[in-house]
């Protein structure tokens, strides 16, 4: 893919034609380069803004330029483009963003985008994160985070995701990156769900030793069917509760029954010993008292006496009478008792009786209950005892499985070490331009530790010579991915004037000399955003005729502060 204009149909806009091939350089001037007057800067003159245009128009997400669409409302952006011999046109507008217009046919961003994908890499099946959009970053770095890091120039959300873009472009089998990235994630599941059982408080003893999961899971089992057995022969009794009150008010009117039959014999007991006969003291016997007494008993004292012994016969006569009434009566009652005790017992105990066959629902519910925190339990420790049995299982494939993928890799890159050797030296040839006594290359290992990168891509330049180090990674990172990188069909490198900030003088002189070189021959261009301060820088190094041929023959358009007019919008507006 070659870059061949970008405009829009807004008049005030500056159009921006690129040379066929080779080198093509916008360039941001100040009028008054020594001024300090607020907002006469290189800055918002449009080189940035141009990138942003040119990725707008290649499919990025239209949650990035909602503030660049709210502010050029009717605004419509074109880039005209070719990809072998075929003219493509893409355009984009504000007032429609999720639509691009692709050579007249309008498809939404996402077709675009697989379009666009199909056309500039060869991108192999069943391979995610490989798009268009995660991969033409490379080429053309979308914003100022881009230049931080050589092998990260777009969103990157992963290790894995800067690897295997990275690994794509350099032409390393990406199944073989994907296949570890698969191995690792299977890993990190399992134990993942082993994290999740050891926040599990009835399993933290198990995982701390203290308890023995197959001892404890007999145990359940055995638990558990005599509560399944004890549970299939009970008998549920609704009115459960109403009976044991029943016979607990039984029990209390026997107990009272029987206190009551025990204080009647008591009675009768009593009134059987008032009934036993008591010596008598008769008339003759008190006449031989007195007699032995030598005491006179009068005549007339002879008739009180019989009187007295007719009155104390009927005394005795009338009291046993009395006990003997008494006594039956009591009798009669304690026979009654007795008759509502036995009837009274026989009624309890079929009462208790039924309690004994029967069991109270609430108590059925609670060994149900109690059954079901068992199995629960039971089948927690099953799972936990088949989580160990697969982790341990899984543990030992992916040893095996990262062992064999080692070996598999490490053969691979031996097999294909004619061709990272071109990639290394590439970049070292590079490299060594700007250091020239530093170590560089461009190195390609095999990754064997737990993760989920399997190669190890290392862009070194072992150098603290500059602050500018950086940079010239990612310019000699990006040229080597367009020269001698693979899978992909795109002809251009655009950088930011960001890339040449912060390098040395000759470093940056070096840079155009060598792109200058790099494209004169190839079916290739070289575009960049430069300030005229950073030309300025360049001039001092080179002669003005190399001048001329290197960078004012290549300047396709200069955007300046003077005027609104001057900038690549042609208009005021704050993005």
């Amino acid at each position: 893919m070659l870059l061949r204009k970008v405009y829009s149909n807004q008049a005030s806009f500056r159009t921006v034609e690129f040379n066929t091939t080779g080198l093509s350089f916008i360039v941001a001037k100040q009028k008054n380069p020594g001024s300090s007057e607020q907002g006469k800067t290189y800055n918002g003159v449009g080189k940035s803004l141009l990138v942003r245009i040119i990725h707008f128009c290649f499919g990025a997400s239209a949650k990035d330029y909602k503030t660049f669409c709210e502010k050029l409302p009717e605004w419509e952006f074109f880039v005209d483009y070719e990809i072998g011999n075929e003219k493509y046109t893409a355009k984009r507008a504000t007032n429609n963003p999720g639509k691009i217009t692709l050579n007249k046919e309008v498809v939404s961003v996402t077709t675009f985008n697989k379009k666009m994908e199909s056309l500039c890499f060869e991108i192999p099946e069943d391979i995610s994160f490989l798009t268009f959009r995660s991969l033409i970053p490379f080429f053309i770095r979308p914003k100022k985070e881009s230049y931080v890091a050589y092998n990260k120039p777009g969103k990157t959300k992963t290790d894995y995701q800067a690897l295997l873009y990275n690994a794509f472009l350099l032409g390393l089998d990406v199944v073989l990156a994907q296949k570890k990235h698969t191995i690792r994630k299977e890993q990190v599941r399992v134990n993942n769900l082993e994290k999740n059982f050891k926040n599990d408080s009835l399993l933290r003893d198990f995982f701390t030793g203290n308890k023995d999961v197959t001892l404890t899971l007999v145990d359940l089992e055995e638990r558990i069917k005599r509560l399944d057995d004890d549970l299939s022969n009970f008998k549920v009794a609704e009115n459960y509760n109403d009976v044991q009150l029943e016979a607990d008010e039984a029990e209390k009117e026997l107990f009272s029954l029987n206190n009551h039959i025990i204080m009647l014999q008591n009675n009768i007991e009593h009134i059987n010993k008032n009934l036993k006969p008591s010596p008598d003291i008769n008339k003759e016997n008190i006449k031989t008292i007195y007699r032995e007494s030598k005491i006179h008993f009068p005549e007339n004292m002879t008739k009180t006496l019989d009187e007295l012994e007719v009155f104390y016969d009927n005394l005795i006569s009338n009291r046993k009478r009395r006990l003997l009434e008494q006594q039956n009566k009591l009798k009669l009652e304690q026979q009654n008792k007795k008759a509502n005790v036995e009837k009274l017992q026989k009624a309890l105990d079929k009462l208790m009786q039924y309690l004994g066959e029967h069991q109270a629902l609430d108590l059925f519910v609670s060994l149900s209950n109690k059954n079901a925190e068992l199995k629960a339990e039971r089948d927690s420790l099953k799972k936990y005892k088949e989580l160990q049995s697969e982790y341990k299982a899984k543990e030992r494939q992916s040893e095996k499985d990262f062992i064999e993928l080692t070996e598999v890799t490490e053969q691979y890159l031996t097999e294909i070490e004619p061709d990272t050797i071109v990639l290394r030296d590439y970049f070292r040839s590079l490299a060594k331009i700007f250091y020239p006594d530093s170590v560089a290359g461009l190195t390609i290992e095999c990754n064997d530790g737990e993760n989920q990168l399997q190669f190890n891509i290392d862009a070194k330049i072992e150098s603290d010579a500059s602050d500018g180090i950086n940079n010239v990674k990612i310019f000699c990172y990006d040229l080597t991915i367009l020269f001698r990188g693979h899978n992909h069909n795109i002809d251009f490198v655009f950088h930011d004037s960001r890339l040449f900030d912060g390098t040395d003088e000759r470093q940056k002189t070096d840079m155009f000399k060598i792109v200058y070189q790099k494209f004169a021959q190839a079916n290739k261009q070289y575009i960049a955003t430069v300030n005229q301060n950073q030309l300025d820088e360049i001039k001092k190094h080179i002669k003005d005729d190399e001048f001329e041929k290197l960078i004012t023959q290549n300047t396709v358009l200069t955007l300046t502060d003077e005027s609104d007019s001057e900038k690549l919008l042609g208009i005021k507006v704050d993005l």
